[in-house]
Order: structure tokens, then sequence, then C-alpha cells
């Protein structure tokens, strides 16, 4: 091979590795522009059995029927950006799985009734807060103090509780979120602990 030959097939070797480089740092750079939302629980869940004079706001919307409670818990969220550009959390729709096996539809508020949860902007690989109040209805009837709706309110999920979230970003982008919160911020009746535990 002479001395010319060696040069063109030097120059073309450089010129493959520098087109692929750049093929792949654009890829790279492509993937981590790209929209990237994700859910992830910043402490556990609590809730309690709600009375229409605690939270009337909460209690109207959800509009439960004779024979039935509203349940109401608290979850809070950190909202992770992946992407190196910026976002906007538009909305949120959130499911969660009861012991009698059904997943419901919750209704969902920030935890603070004067206050908006959306729109919410966030910043590139940052992350967002959310604080939200979650609440549905299901057959039931008040009894007792505050400790015994917590008590309900803890009794109504299962030990384990699978989550499923739905986040509605801009240009109508949306992300699916599960986990599974361990429910140890939950109180449980005597009768439920004595099940467990056997």
């Amino acid at each position: 091979m002479d001395l010319e030959t060696s040069r063109e097939y030097a120059s073309l070797v450089g010129s493959t590795i520098a087109v692929c480089s750049t093929f792949y740092f654009w890829l790279i750079r492509s993937n981590r522009e790209r929209a990237q939302l994700v859910a992830h629980p910043v402490g556990g869940l609590e809730g309690t059995l709600l009375m229409a004079m605690d939270d009337a706001l909460t209690y109207r919307r959800v509009a439960p029927a004779d024979g039935e409670v509203v349940l109401k818990y608290w979850l809070h969220l950190a909202i992770v950006n992946n992407s190196l550009l910026p976002n906007a959390l538009l909305g949120a729709r959130i499911w969660m799985k009861f012991a009698d096996g059904e997943w419901r539809e919750m209704d969902v508020h920030h935890e603070m009734p004067d206050q908006d949860l959306f729109p919410t902007n966030i910043d590139p690989l940052t992350t967002a807060g959310l604080k939200l109040a979650l609440s549905c209805k299901q057959p039931g009837k008040i009894e007792g103090g505050f400790a015994e709706r917590a008590q309900a309110a803890g009794d109504a999920l299962p030990r384990q509780i699978p989550i499923r979230i739905k986040l509605k970003a801009l240009q109508d982008q949306t992300f699916h979120c599960e986990f599974v919160d361990d429910g140890d911020g939950l109180q449980r009746s005597h009768v439920e602990k004595v099940r467990l535990a056997a």
C-alpha cells in the first residue's frame, strides 16, 4: 500500500468516525430534549373519612348519595422533568386500587383548598412538588371520632396500595406512571391489624 492510498484510507476512516460520533451525540441530545415527565411519591399516603363540615368544597364535588361516605387521602409527589427542555404540567388523573379490588378514579386537587395545582412549570432537569388531596365516595356510614374515621380510610385500602397516574403536559402529551404505596402512613383498625398479622 503506497503513501497516497494510506492517506486516503486514514482520511476516510477519520471522516467515518466524525460522522458516527456526530450522529451518536445528535441521537443522545435528541433523546434528552424529548419531553419526559415522571412522578415519584414523597412520603406515604395518609387518609381520613371526610365529614361535610371538614371540607365542604370537596364534599360537594364528590357528591355522595345516601348511604355513601367520602374518603380523602393526601399524597405528595415529585414530578421529575428528565428533559433538557422546560415543560408544564397541565393536569393529572389518578386511580387507586381499593381493598374490594376495584380501581377508583380520584378527585384530584391541591391539599390547600385555596391553591391551584395546575399549570405547574417545570424547568429542565429539575423537579416540581405536588401536594395532592385525593377524594372518592364509597358505600358506608360515618361513625366515631377522628381516629376511627382515619382507621376507616386505612381499612378501605389494601395493605399495599397500587396507584396509577396519568400526567398531562404541553401539546397534549401524556405520561403514565405506576407505583405501590406501602400503606405505612395510614391508620388501620385493630381488627385489620389482627387480620393482617394472622
